[in-house]
């Protein structure tokens, strides 16, 4: 081949639009193509992510199966996505989406059309966290969120895509299955009314999702629900509502290897002060279900950082957020010892430290472990944001993880069975099940809190079912499952000035590497 047949076919290559990897989901649920809940209903809402896409008036988009190809119709384009809907008559099964602009098409994007497969909307666009839900009365619909909870058995609203033509399905409340019909139709948006169960939890963050199969959810949003009046109750994890807040986690987890019988304990603090001037969005983590209820979210995972290795960083993850200026480092202290915990990466704002490790993962330099029983303080000598502050807090509470050993490999179409003994007692236990797919770089995570004084937990098969499959391939290995025990109570409050909201959270994670089927 020639220099120029070369330079034009590069050329030919580069305006091409293309297609971003797990680049077409439900416009509600988000989730990637490559899991589970990743197919595109017939008559659904969907997005395409990429580039060089055109805009509404250059661009066409087909669906092509068996030799068969329908039309998409777009609702909007521009140069990095496209807002469609599924043609009514796309053929069902394993097919082809193909981008065109001005004639240049991009390569097939291998997907699934299926008959039916429910996608809720949820406020902040990511497919988790609170729903596009309405509280329904006296003929006003009111938008349901942390500061105007719904009551107990009142009428709300929740939207949704891709119920293609299911005449029949179940909306899951905080655990309480509620049956409902419709009318065999397939729209493009979806309104479902129903009751809250009177026996509903109450909490900000109530998981919420739609059963479409026995063993397979939706994405989960949440509802707030009280059934008294005021405000929803938050839990041991504050509302951060307000403007300007900070958040500290400190936490001992203790991990087993993934390939030898013994144990790496790491102490570790993650601390976060922010703004939502750039509207931040919070981890998913932070919006823990009531107890006995479980929650779960997908997304992509695409950046060059390694995810958190700890809970705690999990659990401090803030995205896209102006940090505040508190200081250079902060301090943490117990017995007359202390710990400094730096800036991550220089950034103001966002600080994490080793405060202890032993194990085979220590390095020689590693110090001893710090978060033990007793009274502990952060403080921060302030910075141009934040003020000077100090804060007490308690180490977190250790508990006993009995079938620990057993669990090396889960079946996501079964119930997952988790077992401990907490001589403690007054705590949460929170589970934890996580995955990226290497390859498809999608991620799923499920969230559980329970009871320490119930001694065990059965985790649903439908929230496993976005899970990615375990891929035996080097690389870090991210398929991991988590029991951490948290306080029932508020937490201490960090109080600074420039600060609106702040607290110290504790947690006792213990964790191991898991095979998921």
């Amino acid at each position: 081949m020639g220099v120029a047949a070369m330079f034009a076919l590069a050329m030919f290559a580069q305006a091409q639009p293309g297609i971003r990897q797990n680049g077409v989901v439900n416009s509600a649920s988000r989730i990637p193509p490559t899991l589970a809940g990743g197919a595109i209903a017939r008559g659904a809402l969907f997005t395409i992510y990429g580039v060089r896409l055109g805009s509404a008036g250059h661009t066409q988009v087909t669906v092509s199966s068996g030799g068969k190809s329908a039309q998409v119709h777009l609702l909007s384009a521009s140069t990095e996505q496209i807002d469609a809907e599924m043609p009514p008559s796309a053929t069902l099964g394993a097919s082809d989406l193909m981008v065109k602009v001005d004639g240049l098409a991009s390569r097939p994007f291998p997907m699934e059309v299926a008959a039916q497969n429910p996608g809720l909307f949820s406020r902040n666009g990511r497919g988790w966290g609170p729903g596009r839900i309405e509280n329904i009365a006296a003929g006003e619909r009111l938008d349901n969120s942390t500061t105007n909870p719904a009551r107990l058995q009142q009428r709300v609203a929740l939207f949704g895509t891709g119920f293609g033509d299911l005449t029949s399905f179940t909306v899951v409340v905080g655990g309480r299955a509620i049956k409902l019909a419709r009318a065999a139709a397939i729209r493009s948006k979806e309104k479902i009314e129903f009751r809250v169960p009177a026996d509903a939890p109450e909490g900000c963050y109530v998981p919420v999702y739609v059963l479409a199969a026995p063993v397979r959810a939706s994405n989960v949003v949440t509802m707030s629900i009280r059934s008294g009046p005021g405000p929803c109750l938050p839990g041991p994890v504050p509302l951060l509502d307000a403007r300007a807040i900070g958040v500290a986690m400190l936490s001992r987890t203790r991990m087993k290897a993934k390939y030898e019988d013994v144990d790496s304990v790491d102490d570790e603090a993650a601390v976060t002060f922010a703004s939502k001037d750039d509207r931040p969005v919070l981890s998913p983590l932070l919006l823990l279900p009531p107890p006995g209820t479980c929650t779960a979210y997908t997304s992509s995972f695409q950046d060059d950082v390694a995810l958190p290795n700890s809970i705690s960083a999990a659990l401090i993850s803030i995205l896209k957020s102006r940090g505040l200026d508190a200081g250079s480092k902060l301090t943490i202290s117990s017995g007359g010892q202390s710990r400094n915990v730096n800036l991550e990466n220089g950034v103001p704002g966002y600080y994490r430290g080793r405060l202890g490790q032993i194990g085979p993962a220590a390095s020689r330099r590693a110090p001893p472990l710090f978060l033990e029983p007793g009274d502990l303080t952060l403080a921060g000598t302030g910075g141009k944001d934040v003020g000077a502050f100090h804060v007490h807090f308690s180490a977190p509470a250790s508990f006993e993880w009995t079938d620990r050993d057993s669990l090396a490999s889960i079946t996501r179409g079964r119930t997952l069975l988790v077992r401990w003994r907490d001589p403690s007692d007054g705590h949460n236990i929170v589970i934890l099940a996580t995955n990226v797919d290497q390859l498809s770089t999608a991620i799923g995570t499920c969230l559980c809190v329970a009871n320490s004084s119930a001694g065990g937990f059965a985790v649903p098969a439908a929230v496993l079912a976005n899970l990615p499959v375990s891929r035996d391939i080097p690389g870090i290995p991210y398929d991991q499952l988590y029991l951490a025990s948290i306080g029932t109570g508020s937490p201490p409050s960090i109080q600074a000035t420039g600060l609106e909201k702040g607290a110290v959270v504790s947690v006792y994670a213990i964790g191991r590497f898991v095979q998921y089927r």
